[in-house]
């Protein structure tokens, strides 16, 4: 008869407790690396085919799985390179964990309720860049789970959070900017909330903004501006109504068309940005000499775009990997802990003074 291989059997092996054998496959950072792996070999060697999943979930009330809420669909996130960076850092981190991760889009649109936010088997939900009156949100923070914010909704310290200082971010991008001897200066914004209306908006519209990066990019844009004494209000702005270079593109046409004075813009994404000169282009303005363009991300198609974007550095992956294991230690742990990833301006060829003074 063939014998049952179980933790206890692998304990035996290798003369280590029953718990130390379980702690290798649901709490490895109890143990050393040396051990972990000497546990795992033999348990390949014995033929031991894992924990049981019923058998753990009755035992600790925990499903070993978690969700990412994001309110676009899945199309749009795999091909938007920010979001794509993002969840490679989370499905590396889940991985490493033994973590399922079950994705759960909500976009504009979609009932909630059917999308399955209520019924997922997970034991917490990380809620990527969701603006603050999405109906989701309510739905997830009622099931009293952890949760982890990532670039919005902040909601404080009672829930954690990771994201970035997008005001100084933004700061340092129209200061580069102001520095140059730019004062002709424009903006292009994806969207403000779960419309998608492209065209230009009043500055009061950007501060209203249901999404909290777009609220806090434009305040660091806002701050720099004003201190260098140009009226934010005369800075036209516009809509792309969503995060990809044809939206970009669209509206830096209609932008310098509608305001043929403006030698550079500036851009809440590199999405945008990169979009951004192409429209410029359209129009025979060359990038840099008669218009700079800004990005912020700092994706990978920025350093090899022609020219180079200049744009805002944030650690995609690293913020998706830091997200997760905020996660799945909250899980154990029940803790809020907020964690602020660092930023830096990369200045490239996309930006130059002024041909003409401003």
């Amino acid at each position: 008869m063939t014998r049952t291989v179980t933790l206890q059997t692998i304990a035996d092996e290798i003369g280590v407790s029953r718990a130390t054998v379980s702690n290798a496959y649901n709490r490895p950072d109890q143990l050393s690396a040396g051990l972990r792996e000497r546990i795992l070999a033999a348990a390949t060697r014995l033929g031991y085919p894992g924990p049981d999943p019923a058998a753990r979930m009755l035992r600790t009330g925990r499903r070993g799985a978690i969700g990412l809420l994001f309110s676009e669909d899945l199309r749009t996130v795999f091909d938007d390179p920010d979001s794509a960076l993002f969840i490679r850092g989370v499905t590396e981190a889940a991985t490493d964990a033994g973590t399922v991760l079950t994705l759960i889009p909500v976009p504009v649109g979609v009932d909630p309720a059917t999308s399955g936010v209520a019924s997922s088997a997970v034991d917490g939900y990380l809620v990527f860049s969701v603006p603050d009156d999405h109906p989701a949100l309510a739905m997830v923070l009622e099931q009293q789970v952890p949760i982890v914010l990532v670039d919005e909704p902040d909601l404080g310290r009672h829930h954690s959070f990771v994201g970035i200082d997008d005001r100084a971010g933004a700061r340092a991008a129209a200061a580069h900017i102001v520095a140059l001897g730019h004062s002709r200066i424009g903006a292009i914004v994806m969207r403000l909330g779960h419309r998608d209306q492209p065209g230009p908006v009043a500055s009061r519209e950007i501060g209203q903004s249901t999404i909290r990066i777009v609220r806090e990019r434009w305040a660091g844009y806002t701050d720099e501006l004003e201190a260098a004494e140009i009226a934010t209000d005369t800075v036209p702005v516009w809509e792309a109504g969503a995060n990809d270079p044809d939206r970009g593109r669209d509206a830096a046409f209609d932008l310098l068309t509608a305001h043929p004075e403006i030698t550079a813009l500036l851009c809440f994404s590199d999405q945008l940005a990169i979009g951004a000169s192409q429209g410029a282009a359209a129009l025979g303005r060359r990038v840099p000499e008669d218009v700079s363009i800004v990005g912020f991300d700092d994706i990978p198609r920025a350093t090899t775009w022609d020219p180079p974007l200049t744009t805002v550095s944030q650690p995609l992956v690293d913020k998706g990997r830091v997200a997760a294991e905020l996660l799945m230690e909250g899980t154990r742990t029940g803790r809020a802990r907020r964690v602020d990833l660092p930023i830096g301006l990369v200045v490239r060829e996309s930006t130059a003074p002024p041909t003409t003074p401003s």
